[in-house]
């Protein structure tokens, strides 16, 4: 970071440039934010509109943005240690895929997924955790198995690192070199940084050369780790992007009743991305005159 200007645009991109050439069928995706907080929903609409299918998701917390791409079709694999939509209940598209077996959920504790994932962002296989030998997490998940005594008499236990073909991410502020901040909790996301290899961050802002240099002890992504940055302010709504905003309860509400009421998957899908389609008495109204 110095204190010449630059006026190249950088790693600046659209939605599409920064995706679509590298999306592939049965690729590994990792999802930022944490629940409903900064979650990467303009990247996310980006990558349910492809014909990308099979994808594998790794989200430490995922919300709104699994539930997308689960509407879409896209979704062979899920592996997290929580799918929800916070104080607003259970994620309803996540449900029905986890029982019906249309999805298969890899299930983590938030130590055991921590602890992979770090291992993936030092490039190790696998890395070593102390557990409770009677956790059922051993008959859920095949990546989580006992591990020799190496340093003493107590046994451990091994969990494999994940490998991240793409990590999507949102942020408060990016320079178009990549430096990025999140004002509010990073969550895991240096971690999953470091360990994708491919990352795209979405943000509400740019930030010029003089604001890095003023705020470089915010920054939590490094430039040598993000290779696209694509302008998107205000997607991370409904959910927040604190301090910018908080959530957006009304649209909040009309999704976890939509559902209740039996709103299809694609119409979930609209009201979180904001595409809702005319009402079904509009459209009557419409096909009658």
């Amino acid at each position: 970071m110095t204190g010449s200007k630059s006026n190249s645009q950088g790693k600046l991109t659209d939605a599409a440039n920064a995706l679509r050439p590298w999306l592939r069928d049965g690729m590994c995706i990792g999802l930022g934010g944490f629940g409903l907080d900064r979650k990467p929903m303009a990247l996310v609409r980006e990558i349910a509109a492809t014909s990308v299918r099979d994808l594998t998701l790794e989200t430490f917390a995922g919300g709104l943005d699994v539930e997308v791409l689960i509407a879409a079709g896209k979704v062979a694999r899920i592996c997290a240690c929580h799918v929800g939509l916070d104080h607003f209940g259970l994620a309803p598209l996540f449900r029905d895929a986890r029982q019906s077996g249309t999805v298969v959920f890899e299930e983590w504790s938030e130590w055991t997924q921590l602890a992979a994932w770090r291992a993936a962002a030092e490039h190790a296989p696998y890395a070593i955790v102390p557990l409770d030998p009677a956790t059922e997490l051993l008959k859920v998940n095949p990546h989580i198995v006992p591990a020799p005594a190496l340093f003493g008499e107590t046994g451990a236990f091994a969990v494999r690192a994940p490998v991240f073909d793409l990590a999507i991410l949102h942020v408060e502020a990016a320079h178009p070199d990549g430096w990025a901040i999140a004002e509010g909790d990073p969550y895991l996301d240096t971690i999953l940084a470091r360990a994708a290899k491919r990352v795209v961050v979405s943000t509400e802002r740019l930030m010029d050369d003089s604001e890095l240099e003023r705020r470089y002890r915010d920054v939590h992504l490094l430039a040598a780790t993000v290779d696209a940055v694509v302008l998107a302010p205000g997607t991370a709504l409904p959910g927040s992007c604190i301090p910018d905003y908080m959530l957006d309860l009304p649209t909040m509400r009309r999704y976890v009743e939509a559902a209740a009421d039996g709103e299809s998957a694609a119409g979930l899908a609209a009201i979180a991305l904001y595409e809702e389609p005319a009402p079904a008495a509009a459209t009557a109204k419409g096909a009658r005159a």
